[in-house]
């Protein structure tokens, strides 16, 4: 089965950078995310995993009310360690730079989920650190990728004490927007920036990588990674639970109604249980459904073979007209004029 956006999302540590950021400047966060369907007392969990599509719809809408072509780095300059959960300490509880990096990549889906990385490699004496993300739209990655590399630049010169640590070199998938941009880039990167180098991330030199930190000792450092341990086992068992979920709501599509009652069962787990772990990882029944009935939906009526009814009969709907209905919510029209968009009849 294909991998639809619904699967991707981040957690609650990333969505707390913008929301409490942005309150910080000034902007109308509790509203912006109440209107793109997040509940704050939710979402804004540390563990908590916020769908991307949602997730994107706030960060745009942040963008769009803030006017400023500099938020992205303007986010990245509040530095929050409280919102960053466990994450904190175990940046703040390495020996040195070097160790505190490679940490955060070990446990970055902590924050990224499945919709970004971090990667680092070995470059000459130094290493070079470049962020990825599934983002698609070019103003949200800049926004993004601007607010984490100030935010890394930031955290470490806050927990090492030296105010000069910056980077050997800065690089930037994307050209520079205006003078103005680039000169504020350039002073807060305090390095040479290099635009259009087709990634975004930054090299550290050993003069970066062994300063020490150690902020909090080795004992609490071994308490935080054992915490993070267990989050990151808790993530990957949630991620297996949806996969199950899903699972079974693909088979009682072909053999009855999907409903959520036969899933909880068949899970052996109460419905009531099942929605809060559906919650737990920013989802709903409703939702979970429609995702997974539009993905079906567009792979059998790109089949040749199978008519518009018998798609209405695999994916669980009780007559054609309900499935005809469906789809014209989830896609602005209808099935037969989506099959005849790829050429197909009926």
């Amino acid at each position: 089965m294909l991998v639809s956006e619904e699967e991707y999302y981040v957690t609650g540590i990333a969505l707390s950078q913008f929301f409490y950021g942005g309150e910080r400047l000034g902007l109308p966060t509790h509203d912006l995310l109440l209107s793109c369907g997040l509940d704050p007392a939710v979402h804004l969990q540390p563990t908590a995993r916020v769908p991307l599509s949602r997730y994107e719809k706030f960060l745009m809408e942040l963008i769009l009310v803030s006017g400023d072509e500099m938020i992205g780095f303007r986010l990245g300059q509040q530095v929050m360690p409280a919102a960053y959960g466990v994450i904190s300490s175990l940046t703040m509880g390495a020996a040195t730079v070097r160790q505190s990096a490679e940490i955060v990549v070990r446990y970055q889906s902590l924050i990224s989920g499945t919709a970004g990385s971090l990667a680092l490699s070995e470059r000459g004496d130094g290493m070079l650190m470049v962020l990825h993300a599934v983002h698609q739209n070019p103003v949200l990655r800049r926004h993004i990728f601007e607010c984490i590399l100030v935010l890394l630049g930031r955290v470490y010169r806050l927990i090492s004490g030296h105010q000069d640590l910056s980077p050997r070199r800065l690089f930037l998938e994307y050209g520079p927007i205006s003078a103005s941009a680039t000169q504020i880039i350039e002073r807060e990167a305090n390095c040479p920036v290099e635009f259009n180098a087709g990634h975004t991330g930054m090299e550290l030199g050993p003069d970066a990588l062994d300063v020490k930190l150690n902020a909090y000792g080795d004992e609490v450092q071994r308490m935080a990674e054992a915490v993070a341990s267990r989050q990151l086992e808790e993530q990957q068992q949630a991620g297996s639970f949806i996969n199950q979920l899903k699972m079974q709501v693909h088979d009682l599509m072909v053999t009855g109604s999907p409903r959520r009652e036969l899933a909880a069962d068949r899970l052996g787990m109460s419905v009531r249980t099942l929605d809060r772990r559906l919650a737990e990882i920013g989802m709903t029944w409703q939702e979970l459904l429609d995702g997974l009935r539009l993905q079906l939906a567009r792979e059998y009526l790109s089949m040749s073979g199978v008519t518009v009814r018998e798609v209405a009969e695999r994916l669980g709907f009780a007559d054609l007209r309900a499935f005809q209905r469906r789809f014209r919510v989830w896609t602005g029209t209808t099935p037969s004029d989506y099959r005849r968009g790829l050429n197909l009849n009926d």
